[in-house]
């Protein structure tokens, strides 16, 4: 035991000659020297709660910054990944170390060593922060962006730093740090993240439509459906015209929970302000989706096939139509197979075959139009070229 008291106390004594070792590389200017032995210290428990492990290693990173970042105006070649990690780690140690500089004087009072210094240097190099984000995204280190901005985005509320925090920058930018950095968490396929960003982004008044595009991107991935809906909503308050899919989605989550009359309602006040035919067809659309959803197959067909009448390249439409005569076809053939052989072949011939060359029409348009959203359309195409016997587009079909 004794033997184990004495190792405990050499170990104890040996950290401090380290620390002093660690000052005297900091003060020099070596970095990579410094942190060789800080970075041990902060995992040792003797050390780990010493202000000076963390105030050294704050320094070091800061100081390593700022001479880097000189020698970048002087047009000397530096390592910008480097350099930014050492600034985010080093306002983060010193943020470690604040709660730990504590000294108390042979009054009993309680002060501060090297807080003064810190919170000094860290407002200092506040602004040094969105610089640090932009040379790491630059260099497609997506998720050192992410923290960088984050960093920046926290620090003036931080109460750490009391009324010496740095000041916080305008909605109007913090928006647009915010929009960056959910970017940077999309890159790295970090999606709550991102819509996370995305919405704070929102909520301090991006002024763009695409924000809530991405978001709703984002939410739709994530299978968030009310999200994607609550998004829907705020994006069309904030552009109405911008772009339909905001109310076709609206729509849609009032179909979800069987709120058709209020989506009738929604979508016939929308077509009586429509701005254009585009605009007016989409509404037609959804429209045709609401009555499709409460089964309505005669409605549905009416107002899928206007909506192509008024745009042709309207591809959702061009789908849904070729969709509704595809069941058409499929409904009377069902409703055939007690009639003799010779009035079933009659019945193929002159309507089922007719309904499923038409339908074919209208999702071989909507492939053309939007090849990239027609998985279901290609579904139904290859359906109706098996019934016909048209092996040629079956295989092409099947090919896509």
């Amino acid at each position: 035991m004794l033997g184990l008291f004495v190792a405990a106390a050499a170990t104890a004594i040996a950290q401090t000659p380290a620390l002093k070792t660690a000052e005297r590389e900091v003060k020099s200017g070596n970095y990579d020297g410094a942190m060789e032995i800080l970075l041990p210290a902060m995992n040792d428990a003797e050390t780990a709660g010493v202000v000076q492990t963390w105030y050294l290693a704050g320094k070091a990173g800061i100081s390593y910054y700022d001479a880097q970042f000189l020698n970048l105006q002087l047009k000397r070649e530096v390592d910008k990944k480097k350099m930014s990690h050492a600034l985010m780690d080093g306002i983060n140690y010193y943020m470690k170390a604040l709660p730990l500089d504590t000294i108390v004087d042979a009054k009993g009072k309680t002060k501060t060593k090297y807080s003064k210094e810190m919170v000094k240097a860290i407002s200092e190099n506040y602004n040094s922060l969105n610089n640090a984000a932009i040379f790491l995204w630059e260099e497609k280190d997506f998720k050192g962006a992410y923290d960088a901005w984050g960093l920046y985005m926290d620090l003036p509320a931080a109460s750490a730093l009391g009324k010496n925090a740095p000041a916080a920058q305008p909605d109007s930018i913090m928006s647009d740090i915010a929009y960056n950095r959910a970017l940077a968490a999309w890159q790295i396929d970090s999606l709550a993240d991102a819509l996370g960003s995305f919405e704070r982004s929102i909520a301090l008044g991006y002024d763009k439509a695409q924000v809530y595009d991405y978001a709703i991107n984002i939410a739709a991935q994530l299978q968030d459906n009310d999200k994607v809906y609550e998004l829907a909503e705020k994006a069309y308050k904030a552009f109405p015209n911008e772009n339909p899919i905001y109310l076709q989605l609206m729509i849609n989550g009032r179909i979800e929970k069987g709120n058709f009359d209020e989506a009738a309602s929604m979508l016939d006040e929308a077509i009586a302000v429509a701005p254009d035919n585009k605009q007016l067809s989409q509404l037609y659309c959804a429209k045709g989706t609401l009555f499709d959803a409460q089964q309505n197959n005669d409605k549905a067909y009416e107002f899928f096939e206007k909506s192509v009448e008024i745009d042709g390249e309207n591809a959702l439409a061009q789908a849904n139509l070729g969709r509704a005569i595809y069941n058409q076809a499929i409904k009377i053939n069902d409703e055939s197979q007690n009639v003799s052989n010779e009035e079933y072949q009659d019945i193929r011939i002159n309507k089922i075959n007719p309904l499923f060359l038409k339908a074919a029409e209208h999702l071989e348009r909507a492939i053309e139009v939007d090849p990239d959203n027609s998985r279901e359309a290609k579904s139904y195409l290859r359906n109706i070229y098996y019934n016909l016997g048209d092996e040629a587009n079956l295989k092409r079909v099947e090919n896509m």
